[in-house]
């Protein structure tokens, strides 16, 4: 009876979230077998996620001998696999994990446990992140932990997948695609009840949409996170998360609320030991130092950060932010050797990384290029700055984005098509009437005419298809030269404009603003910021006449990556309602509903003064609908039914063969919808 009992109380633990104190009232009444085991490791991980590592330690320690003497290897591994958890966050002793690694392996292998095998290539790959000569090695755990997790389907270790693919995306600057992945493994863990099995997935991905400036949905996941941390006690994740809500509001230019933050993630790091995590926030508080202009203590964090990365990775690889923010503070102080020192030895290693750090890569050299100048070196400033353009160029463009033009030469071409268009369908009539009159004559000579309708009646669909399919290369030779032609605009925009305002801004920033007077200083700062945001605008307007979303992944996702770029650049908030997975529709049908959109966008952004906006786009068997719709202050008559910019929009829709429908009511708002059949 009494083993019933504590059968039935550790299915209850296993089957919730396992709570410490009810853990610890249990195993006292457990005897030395596997459920002690299982017992001895949920305790490992709850303490250890506490923060009390020391007393983690001793339970998983004693979970691997017990496991030992009853034979119990799968209990052995999950037990040493938690412990190469634990020092992946310390990362004092790694040789240590690397030998429970191996010893995981061959446990996996005599048991042919594949759960194991799995789970033991994604530590094995967690492991081999900070360190970039093990980087290559990645990809490959990765890819036979896949075909291992895809043979037994375990939605967990899939999840586990997931998550380290998005920081490997992240890496390598592909940020959307690091938070779709994310993403992924975030709703696979919300299949589980168990909290520990998502702390850390809902965390990095507030970290995700923080890298490509998504600080709403960033702060969401970090307060979804907070929770979990709080009903875990979880004082890493805590500091986690702290630590990166203190980046948004430097991001923010919020320095003081930003200070608060990161010395509280400093705090709970030294408190519970956290030596894996602490240099990143004594880096972030160095950071944050550098804006309030205490250098003193900027450089003294940022010693702190490399000295103690230094220390927990033996020298393989480099703290980065402490990095780039010694060369910051040296700018500051004119001491532009230090620069040069400490700039180049960060950009060797950068560019050592697999994949290259392009983002700490472009911060260097924009160092060095400064540091040459003020030395008298402008030839080697000079290379520094191409190289700092060209990287902040590749991060800015690392969705792939391809950008056109909306010139009159785009209007003449869709001018030349809608002509042609209406040629070929008088063509068509002349004919449908020339059969018309055929069968009315022949009607009269009986059979023979019948024979005769038949035989003209073949040639005249042969021509019918023939100029059918002519029109079809017409549209798309035209279709393929707008693009040329937009291609060629925007490269045009990017490599004069562009560059020019590159270095303009770059300038500007190389100006020694601190022996300005005050009213100097202000006016120097209000030009910088003229600039990023000249600069920014043209990005953005070359980005939004045709990105490579819409040729590799369709209308909805160019629309969801406009949508972002549109909240992020502007104060009017904007809403996307489609389906991603709607089959997509011919291109040329995908860059005029583009374009449209487009057009309204820009409408609203001009004229509505909104404060949100609705983009929806729907799709049935016959027909695709887009509709954007605004809370603004309406659209006077005389524009609804005469204005240059509705006369466009009706002309881009004639010549889908679709209809458009205004409704805009005074001080309500606006809706446009357009209907485009869908060929069958």
């Amino acid at each position: 009876m009494k083993k019933e009992v504590i059968f039935l109380l550790l299915l209850t633990l296993r089957l919730s979230a396992q709570n410490t104190d009810s853990l610890l009232r249990i195993l006292p009444k457990m005897p030395a077998d596997t459920h002690r085991v299982r017992i001895l490791v949920d305790l490992g991980k709850n303490l250890w996620i506490e923060g009390k590592d020391s007393v983690a330690l001793q339970y998983l320690t004693q979970a691997v001998t017990l496991s030992q003497k009853i034979n119990f290897g799968r209990g052995e591994a999950e037990a040493r696999l938690q412990l190469v958890r634990m020092e992946r966050d310390n990362m004092s002793n790694v040789e240590a994990a690397y030998a429970h690694l191996d010893v995981v392996d061959k446990l996996a292998k005599k048991l042919n446990d594949k759960y194991i095998e799995a789970f033991s290539l994604i530590r094995r790959a967690h492991m081999y992140e900070p360190n970039f000569q093990k980087q290559k090695a990645i990809s490959s755990l990765l890819a036979k932990a896949q075909q291992i997790v895809t043979e037994i389907h375990n939605p967990e270790l899939q999840s586990y997948i997931y998550e380290r693919e998005a920081l490997q995306l992240m890496n390598q600057a592909r940020n959307a695609e690091a938070v779709d992945r994310m993403l992924q493994a975030k709703r696979l863990q919300e299949q589980y009840r168990d909290l520990r099995i998502r702390r850390s997935s809902v965390g990095n991905l507030g970290v995700f949409f923080l890298s490509v400036n998504k600080y709403d949905d960033a702060l969401k996941a970090f307060n979804e996170a907070s929770a979990i941390a709080t009903k875990l006690h979880d004082p890493r994740a805590e500091a986690h998360i702290a630590s990166y809500q203190g980046e948004i509001l430097e991001q923010k230019h919020r320095y003081a609320e930003a200070l608060v933050a990161d010395k509280k993630a400093v705090e709970i790091l030294e408190k519970i030991k956290g030596y894996g995590k602490l240099p990143r926030s004594y880096a972030r508080l160095g950071s944050v130092y550098i804006e309030l202009k205490e250098y003193d203590k900027a450089l003294k964090y940022s010693q702190m950060a490399a000295d103690l990365f230094n220390k927990t990775n033996g020298g393989e690889t480099m703290q980065h932010l402490s990095q780039i923010n010694f060369g910051k503070i040296y700018l500051i102080q004119k001491n532009y050797g230090k620069v040069v020192e400490k700039a180049k030895e960060g950009l060797s290693w950068a560019l050592q990384n697999d994949p290259p750090l392009m983002a700490e890569a472009a911060e260097y050299n924009r160092q060095l290029s400064i540091a040459y100048d003020k030395l008298g070196q402008p030839q080697k400033a000079i290379v520094h700055f191409k190289q700092y353009k060209a990287e902040s160029d590749s991060i800015l463009n690392n969705e792939a984005l391809q950008k056109i033009t909306v010139s009159s030469m785009t209007y003449e071409f869709e001018k030349k098509q809608e002509g042609d268009k209406i040629h070929i369908k008088t063509l068509e009539n002349e004919q449908l009437a020339q059969t018309r009159n055929i069968l009315i004559g022949l009607s009269v000579l009986g059979v023979l005419g019948l024979i005769f309708v038949l035989w003209s009646n073949r040639k005249l669909k042969s021509k019918n298809e023939q100029l059918k399919n002519k029109n079809r290369e017409i549209e798309e030779a035209l279709f393929k030269g707008q693009n040329i032609e937009r291609k060629r605009v925007a490269s045009e925009l990017h490599d004069n404009l562009n560059t020019k305002l590159a270095a303009v801004r770059w300038h500007l920033e190389a100006m020694q603003a601190e022996d300005f007077n005050a009213f100097n200083q202000k006016i120097h700062s209000r030009l910088i910021d003229m600039a990023n945001d000249v600069y920014a605008d043209v990005r953005l307007i070359s980005h939004n006449m045709l990105p490579a979303e819409l040729e590799t992944h369709g209308l909805v996702s160019a629309l969801q990556k406009l949508v972002e770029k549109l909240n992020v650049n502007t104060k009017t908030v904007f809403h996307l309602v489609a389906n991603a997975a709607q089959k997509r529709p011919p291109s040329q049908v995908e860059h005029q509903l583009y374009n449209i959109a487009l057009e309204l966008v820009n409408n609203v952004l001009k004229h509505a003064q909104a404060s949100e906006v609705w983009i929806s786009l729907s799709q049935t068997a016959t027909q695709l609908t887009l509709t954007v719709s605004d809370n603004g202050v309406g659209m006077p008559t005389e524009i609804q039914s005469d204005g240059i910019g509705m006369r466009n929009l009706q002309s881009r829709v004639d010549v889908l063969a679709g209809h458009l429908t205004l409704d805009s009511t005074p001080e309500i708002g606006t809706k446009v919808s357009v209907e485009i059949p869908i060929p069958a």
